[in-house]
């Protein structure tokens, strides 16, 4: 019985140590974000949900579920956003690229559906 409850201590004391070393260590263990980078990344994600956004729409009103009306309104509202975020993207990568190459927004739009049908 005495064997029993110092095994059981043992281990228990074990997984306190496993369970609390990654708090023990140092905190510095990642890498600094460069803020120019993770506004790059940021707005790359936020053209591809734009890009999503886009190719759905066509789908949905390819599908008949949005008139013609709602899809001109809702697909230039949409374009405006995309063009916005591909700008602000190119001028953040001509910051830190300086052979930055122009593709329209249609031309991505096209790319991404492409890529999404595969």
């Amino acid at each position: 019985m005495v064997y029993l409850i110092l095994w059981l201590f043992i281990l228990g004391t074990m997984l306190v140590v496993y369970l609390y070393f990654p708090f023990l260590r140092d905190n510095h263990v990642f890498p600094e974000v460069d803020s120019d980078e993770a506004r790059i990344q940021a707005l790359t994600v936020e053209r591809e949900q734009s890009f999503a956004a886009l190719a759905d729409l066509d789908e949905d009103y390819e599908t008949g579920k949005l008139s013609y009306k709602d899809y001109q309104k809702l697909r230039t509202e949409l374009l405006q956003e995309t063009a916005k975020i591909v700008g602000q993207l190119e001028n953040a990568t001509d910051s830190q690229l300086e052979n930055a190459t122009e593709i329209s927004v249609e031309s991505e739009i096209e790319r991404y559906k492409q890529q999404r049908q595969r």
